[in-house]
């Protein structure tokens, strides 16, 4: 068929016509000459079209990797570089609180510093009367606020411990004696606060204050 179209299209150039453009009703084949050209291929044509487009293809494919592979690296890059400065904040404000903390220290020094050093506690609570406590036989008088049965077992303490430092004279362990009792009878008078109330429970926190300091007292007049 072709042999017969090139056959025609020589007799056309014959005649003066430009291309085979004639038409063949009887048969299957029709149109113009590119339709002729086009299906004049041949396998290895076929094929080695095939392997180029093959071949185009895998060139995208492999500039397509090549693209992900550069973004991939930059984006690797950009989350080490965060990273890196998200570490070195983090200690950035690490030490500036340290140093804050440093420097707080370093402020109370200096202000405790200038404070002046506590009193003694036998300057700041006056030691019992004599009315209150014999100094020679260490007998105590007790006030009425002091009546509840809730001071019975630290009231024969105390007690006991001002009668010996009577007899024997003061140490540290009749003076602690003392005032531990005292102690802990204030912590006692502190849950009467309300049926004593404030004008009898001062006089009474009084009373036990001066006695937590009379072994102190005692101690000191030995010096």
């Amino acid at each position: 068929m072709i042999r017969w179209c090139l056959v025609m299209a020589s007799a056309l150039v014959a005649i003066g016509g430009d291309d085979c453009n004639a038409q063949w009703y009887g048969g299957q084949w029709y149109g113009g000459w590119n339709q002729v050209y086009s299906q004049a291929e041949t396998p290895y044509s076929v094929a080695a079209r095939g392997r180029a487009q093959m071949t185009m293809a895998q060139g995208f494919a492999a500039e397509s990797y090549a693209k992900a592979a550069v973004s991939e690296e930059q984006a690797r890059n950009l989350y080490l570089d965060n990273e890196a400065k998200f570490i070195q904040l983090r200690r950035a404000n690490r030490d500036a609180k340290d140093a804050r903390i440093e420097q707080d220290k370093a402020e109370r020094k200096a202000k405790s510093l200038l404070r002046p050093p506590p009193k003694p506690r036998v300057d700041v609570y006056p030691r019992l009367s004599s009315d209150q406590v014999d100094p020679l036989t260490g007998q105590i008088s007790w006030p009425d606020c002091l009546s509840d049965k809730d001071y019975e077992a630290d009231k024969k303490i105390a007690a006991d411990a001002l009668r010996t430092q009577a007899e024997y004279g003061p140490n540290d362990r009749t003076t602690n004696t003392i005032a531990d009792v005292a102690h802990r009878m204030m912590k006692t008078l502190t849950t009467h606060y309300g049926e004593l109330g404030a004008e009898n429970y001062g006089p009474c926190r009084q009373f036990l204050n001066s006695m937590s300091v009379e072994g102190n007292h005692a101690q000191e007049e030995l010096k």
